[in-house]
């Protein structure tokens, strides 16, 4: 049909009745958000089968008002092509605290293993780890496993207790970090990450975001895998794919209510990336601190109203509430602070991100010890390494040696 009519619609946050339904809070479909595909889809032509990664639940830190596993989301669907139908799932992260969406459209190919030939998807992810499932039935070529994780300090929140991994092919990023695997680039800097990392909860993969301290996310929220995806090479069943290998930071604080429609505009939509103090995390995520002084106000709205770069658009702020986000924009001053109490668990999100935080020392290099991205070749075929090279580089840092 090319007519633009719709022939079908598939729920990634299932309806009463639907499957999955019972793996969110009752009628959630109508609140809840995200679960959505971003990355980017795969289509197996002659099967007419398409593949679907989609991505975290909202908000994708705080789920006390999502309890369960949240079904569809951080999920690689098979669905039929002509009629929507889901064929199977494999959920990869379950009631997500992290932002751990599948990052990339999977990748189709063929491969010989035990013996005779399949067609397999393989979907990279952000933890590091490579699924590698067969393409009609879902089932995992090679082993994975339900792991234990981390139970989370928040309260109101139920992290799942345990998450998938898989086993063969090993990460593609390094899971864990300890003080050995520190920056050893200065001795000063080595110092102060022992120091830093010592402060933060660390315990491992899927490490909740914490609340009196915060929580070290390792692969970072840039990967493990990223949009790049994967590439392959059809005849010898051998998938490359570039790895981000640096840490961050996550953390969690009682959302304060307020009057002040300028301070609340800021923390529900700017303080994710550009953090409550308006510093940000450059470059990804810049400060805001004295944005008066580098952009007139009609560039600023211009960015507000329209985006830029990773920055969504705004288009509903305006007018007096315009007004109130510049004014805290320029000053960073809630009018309103302390007039009201924090919000009450269950009563919304009672708990926001701090923002995105690379785990970075003094001089602004990653706190950990390099590789900081690589580029790995993996047979498909029997799941091994065939190498692993560093990928990447810090220009400075070449010239000093």
């Amino acid at each position: 049909m090319r007519t633009g009519q719709l022939r079908w619609t598939f729920h990634t946050i299932p309806l009463p009745g639907e499957a999955g339904y019972e793996t969110w809070p009752a009628d959630a479909w109508k609140s809840a958000g995200g679960a959505n595909n971003w990355a980017g889809m795969a289509l197996d032509e002659k099967r007419g089968i398409v593949f679907v990664p989609t991505g975290s639940a909202v908000a994708d830190f705080y789920g006390a008002d999502r309890v369960g596993d949240d079904l569809y989301a951080d999920t690689l669907l098979a669905l039929d092509a002509a009629t929507g139908k889901l064929l199977w799932h494999f959920q990869d992260v379950h009631h997500d605290l992290l932002d751990r969406d599948l990052p990339t459209a999977p990748t189709l190919l063929t491969i010989t293993h035990e013996g005779r030939r399949r067609d397999v998807v393989a979907q990279p992810t952000k933890q590091g780890f490579l699924y590698v499932l067969d393409r009609m039935t879902g089932e995992p070529i090679f082993p994975t496993q339900e792991a234990p994780a981390p139970r989370s300090e928040v309260p109101g929140e139920h992290a799942s207790a345990t998450q998938p991994r898989a086993v063969i092919p090993e990460p593609f990023a390094r899971q864990v970090l300890t003080e050995a695997q520190l920056t050893q680039r200065t001795p000063a800097a080595h110092q102060w990450a022992v120091e830093k990392l010592r402060g933060l909860r660390n315990e491992g993969w899927f490490t909740p975001a914490g609340v009196d301290r915060p929580s070290l996310v390792f692969p970072g929220f840039d990967g493990g895998a990223e949009w790049g995806g994967a590439a392959v090479d059809p005849g010898k069943g051998i998938l490359y794919v570039n790895a981000n290998d640096i840490a961050w930071t996550a953390q969690l604080v009682p959302t304060v209510a307020t009057a002040d429609i300028g301070a609340s505009l800021y923390q529900n939509r700017c303080s994710a990336c550009h953090g409550p103090e308006r510093k940000g995390s450059p470059p990804a995520f810049p400060s805001l601190v004295e944005v008066h002084s580098r952009l007139s106000r009609a560039q600023i709205e211009e960015v507000i109203h329209g985006g830029r770069g990773r920055m969504p658009q705004f288009p509903d702020i305006q007018g007096a509430a315009m007004d109130r986000l510049l004014e805290y924009l320029r000053t960073g001053v809630d009018p309103q602070a302390g007039h009201l109490p924090p919000l009450l668990a269950g009563s919304g999100n009672a708990y926001r991100f701090t923002g995105y935080n690379k785990f970075l020392d003094p001089e602004g290099y990653p706190a950990v010890a390099p590789p900081w991205g690589t580029l790995s070749a993996i047979d498909l075929n029997s799941g091994r390494y065939l190498w692993k090279v560093p990928l990447g580089e810090y220009p400075a840092l070449v010239a000093q040696g």
